[in-house]
């Protein structure tokens, strides 16, 4: 087997995650065990010169910055074991991403890498309609009789992230463990199919997923969707009828929303009072016991510390450290559950202005491409990466904590890979 072969399959494994895994090994991990080993025999062959080429691709060494910058801060973290931790999950994330843009080194690697991770989508989005309208459950879900099989844990509803109990609404988990997870991989996903030139994929595409989205029940994604759409329309599709009648649908959608924010069906009521329930979060008005609350209990305590630390930041893992000696959060909860928080808590002041830089060059080149690229294959990647960055911003404070979220590093990959891949023009 190549090594092209192995990265490739490498990819693959990171998107599927936690659903082929047993306890905290992934196959996601054994393949980057073997992807080192194999990289040490190329090394060695090669008598220890290193091609540092990949290095001075656009946006890599802010990568690089990032990760030492995390390295250093081990050395103030509150918590060693924890801040090793973190650093596995960057070095893990960093690696993934560093390996797509190795791979795509010309368009045709870069469809060969889409068009698996297409399929992975598409079997994704399939087997989360499964979970949402049918008994059928992924093995290794939070919500799944039989993860104990796996080295998980199953838990109750209750005891994890969701509004409601939804064993009997069918609440979707697919490749990634929990719903929120699911919501979020689901809205960067979403773009692809959005700006598919065929009608076919568009519409079932886009259809499946916004349905997916809503059984999830996940607020920051289905508001992150509704941007989506709006800067899609804005910025990309730019037709005056198409704009009339996506504005007429928003404007039905808020409608709805209002109409049935007293609907028993828990998912429909959770989705309907997203507006409110946002509006609840920045103004304080917050029901007791809710998942509003107990976020912003966590984002409290986080900011605190970092007040404290006089903007150097807690260090790797130091948010979680933090909380963990002011106690669980209801109980139960010590991670964020607010990436952006979490990044400028644990990174400090320099951490998360290197981020932001980096996050909004990526966006605004990547749009720039979207524009400019006579490649169609190089349009129709930017804009969607484009997209999908742009959705991600908002829907990451879904997740409990985004820093091992491998979606998130295979977006990045992607981004820089097609950025890359304008600059060298057409092939």
């Amino acid at each position: 087997m190549s090594i092209y072969h192995l990265i490739k399959i490498f990819i693959s494994s990171a998107f599927i995650g936690v659903a082929i895994s047993y306890g905290d090994i992934y196959l996601f991990h054994l393949l980057m065990l073997s992807l080192f080993t194999v990289f040490s025999y190329k090394l060695k062959q090669s008598n220890y010169v290193l091609d540092y080429s990949l290095f001075k691709i656009k946006y890599v060494p802010s990568l690089l910055v990032i990760f030492l910058w995390y390295l250093i801060s081990l050395s103030w973290a509150p918590n060693i074991e924890l801040g090793l931790k973190y650093m596995f999950y960057i070095f893990c994330g960093i690696m993934l991403s560093l390996s797509i843009i190795y791979y795509s080194k010309d368009i045709k690697n870069f469809n060969s890498i889409f068009n698996i991770l297409s399929m992975l989508v598409i079997l994704e989005v399939f087997l989360s309609l499964c979970e949402s309208f049918t008994s059928f459950r992924m093995p290794i879900s939070s919500l799944s009789s039989i993860s104990h099989f796996f080295g998980k844990e199953s838990k109750d509803l209750l005891e994890i992230n969701l509004p409601f109990s939804l064993y009997n609404f069918g609440a979707p988990t697919g490749f990634r463990w929990n719903t929120n997870d699911l919501a979020v991989c689901m809205l960067v996903s979403l773009p692809f199919f959005l700006c598919n030139d065929r009608v076919f994929f568009k519409i079932v595409g886009t259809s499946s997923i916004v349905l997916i989205i809503v059984m999830t029940a996940s607020r920051a994604a289905f508001l992150a969707l509704l941007f989506i759409f709006i800067i899609y329309l804005t910025l990309i599709k730019k037709k005056i009828g198409t704009l009339f009648f996506i504005f007429s649908v928003l404007l039905g959608v808020f409608w709805g929303m209002n109409v049935f924010s007293g609907s028993e069906n828990p998912r429909i009521n959770e989705i309907a009072n997203s507006i409110s329930a946002l509006s609840m979060y920045l103004s304080g008005e917050i029901d007791i016991g809710g998942s509003l609350q107990w976020r912003r209990e966590l984002i409290n305590n986080g900011l605190a510390a970092f007040s404290n630390s006089y903007g150097l930041g807690l260090g790797a893992g130091g948010a979680t450290a933090n909380q963990e000696l002011i106690g669980p959060v209801a109980g139960r909860f010590t991670s964020m559950h607010n990436f952006w928080i979490e990044l400028l808590v644990e990174g400090g002041i320099f951490a998360g202005i290197i981020i932001f830089f980096w996050l909004t060059s990526m966006i605004i080149r990547l749009f720039k491409v979207s524009r400019r690229s006579f490649d169609l294959d190089v349009k129709y990647y930017s804009q969607s990466l484009f997209l999908s960055m742009i959705g991600f911003i908002p829907a990451a404070v879904a997740a409990s904590s985004t820093i091992y979220f491998l979606p998130m590093w295979i977006i990045f990959g992607l981004s820089i890979s097609v950025i890359n891949l304008s600059r060298l023009g057409p092939s």
